[in-house]
């Protein structure tokens, strides 16, 4: 459901969170990799507009104020599944 572009860019940074995210809630990218998985006609989106959906989400709390395109996170109410070993987030290191 991410890269359905028939859904709003905001719902689709949501997407991409639950279907990448680790036991800790967070989905971390590699770089590019979001901006190509939400991009239209094999063409990524740009920073601004990565940027720009990224906040979206963020307003609609449908990922955590500590998201960016690196490592998109789940706000624990909205995703908990902590159990087992944790798996360390390189842009979120402290967790």
């Amino acid at each position: 459901m991410a890269e359905n572009g028939a859904h709003p860019l905001a719902y689709r940074v949501h997407f991409a969170a639950l279907g990448w995210a680790d036991r800790q809630g967070h989905a971390a990218f590699d770089p590019g990799r979001l901006a190509r998985l939400l991009g239209k006609d094999g063409k990524p989106l740009s920073d601004q507009s990565m940027n720009n959906a990224i906040a979206r989400a963020k307003k609609l709390d449908l990922v955590s104020p500590r998201s960016g395109a690196a490592c998109l996170v789940l706000p624990p109410h909205l995703f908990q599944k902590g159990r087992g070993a944790p798996v360390p987030c390189r842009p979120h290191r402290d967790r």
